[in-house]
């Protein structure tokens, strides 16, 4: 029995691992003391998000992220936790969890995050929470980059047009070929009659 204990435990880490490795950003979470009724009512906001859910027993979440090498996680593992795997809308996923804390403020408690191999503590996890969603940030940076590039469009098809402007005005203004001179034929000039007592 010991031998197949061992053996599921195992199979867990490495399913926990295989999860962990497909999303990298994560969120650590305690939920020890989060309702059956509650915990689903989060599952299905979170797969609203995109996200998920996973508990995590005792040592099992340590040994999990054993490969991931970043310093200072396995601590915020201990004992039972609630792991949040985020799709690439991190801030969105901050934003749930910490808005569902508010009205579960004694069965939830964020420890921390995992965003693109870097450990964030709880304090940055809520300050992440505070930014806009993804799309939100993208059309930010859009509006504030769109007056610029309008202003370079411009100039560059204002330059384009003024080369090509030039380019006409040059064609045209070439001279034209020049003519080969016309062949001179033989003279029909008379030369002058000498005069009387001028030496011939």
């Amino acid at each position: 029995m010991a031998k197949v204990g061992r053996m599921v435990k195992e199979g867990s880490i490495r399913e926990i691992a295989t999860q962990l490795s497909g999303r990298p950003n994560f969120f650590i979470t305690t939920i020890n003391h989060l309702s059956a009724p509650n915990a689903d009512t989060l599952r299905r906001q979170l797969f609203g998000s995109h996200a998920h859910l996973l508990v995590v027993k005792r040592k099992l979440g340590q040994r999990s992220v054993s490969g991931l090498n970043v310093a200072g996680l396995a601590e915020l593992l201990a004992g039972s936790v609630g792991i949040v795997l985020a799709d690439a809308d991190v801030p969105a996923t901050a934003k749930l969890l910490f808005e569902f804390r508010k009205t579960h403020e004694e069965q939830l408690a964020v420890r921390g995050a995992v965003v693109d191999g870097q450990l964030l503590d709880a304090s940055r996890v809520e300050q992440l929470s505070q930014l806009p969603p993804k799309p939100v940030l993208l059309a930010q940076v859009v509006a504030t980059i769109e007056s610029p590039m309008a202003d370079v469009i411009f100039t560059l098809e204002r330059l384009i047009g003024d080369i090509a402007w030039l380019a006409e005005q040059a064609a045209s203004q070439k001279s034209p070929p020049a003519t080969e001179p016309k062949a001179e034929g033989p003279s029909t000039e008379t030369p002058p009659t000498p005069q009387e007592g001028t030496p011939s």
